[in-house]
């Protein structure tokens, strides 16, 4: 017999005291679904009223607290609902796939995916850079929203990738051009008055495809709310 099993009082109050830790940890490490549950109970009951349902994923949540990302690892348990459902849509389901499916698609990985911006891609692909060794994958070095620039030294030909018979799309972040080919010298730059601030044309084209990829989010917003 434990000393916490001395008297059933004594019993009562441990066995209340480790489910509370338990329900902190599922707080800090849970979805944000069981987060509000939890908290909702209780401020309701003054503690976390469990089921068998809720209190199986206080167990699942809180393992969390000691546990490390793996590749296998289902991207819910570590990413919030809405961060997961945009992956999932995408064919993304564990974390080592969003490392392969980041470092495929370069710097633009995120393009495809509503409410996934810049900010919360940058957040992503840092949080997956900290788990490298955890993973034992990494992610490419151009993995990461930057400005572009011009191509220095790299000569009069750019390689895209692949070969001639069976030829390789590149992430867009990934294109080179010669400097002097970079069409920031060219005569149809904008100097003094420029609807949008591009130093190169890839700049530009960068710039257009970002105005496109807010236009069609904004689109399908509309129509949603129309539709509703």
């Amino acid at each position: 017999m434990t000393p916490h099993a001395r008297t059933p009082d004594t019993l009562d109050r441990y066995l209340r005291a480790m489910l509370d830790d338990l329900v902190q940890l599922a707080l800090r490490n849970g979805s944000a679904a069981l987060a509000t549950h939890l908290k909702a109970s209780i401020k309701q009951h003054g503690s976390a009223k469990l089921t068998a349902v809720t209190l199986r994923m206080v167990e699942q949540a809180s393992t969390l607290a000691a546990a490390a990302p793996s590749p296998g690892h289902q991207v819910g348990l570590w990413f919030r609902p809405l961060v997961t459902k945009r992956l999932i849509e995408e064919g993304i389901d564990t974390l080592g796939q969003l490392v392969d499916f980041c470092n495929s698609h370069g710097g633009s990985w995120w393009r495809s995916m509503p409410r996934i911006g810049p900010h919360r891609a940058r957040v992503l692909v840092a949080w997956l850079r900290r788990h490298e060794r955890d993973l034992g994958k990494s992610i490419d070095a151009d993995v990461d929203t930057r400005l572009l620039t011009p191509a220095v030294g790299v000569g009069d030909v750019v390689v895209i990738g692949g070969s001639i018979d069976a030829p390789q799309l590149a992430p867009f972040e990934r294109l080179a051009i010669p400097t002097a080919l970079s069409g920031e010298h060219g005569t149809n730059r904008a100097r003094d008055f420029a609807f949008i601030r591009a130093e190169h044309d890839l700049a530009a084209v960068h710039a257009y495809l970002t105005a496109i990829a807010i236009d069609r989010r904004r689109y399908a917003r509309t129509r949603a709310s129309s539709n509703g």
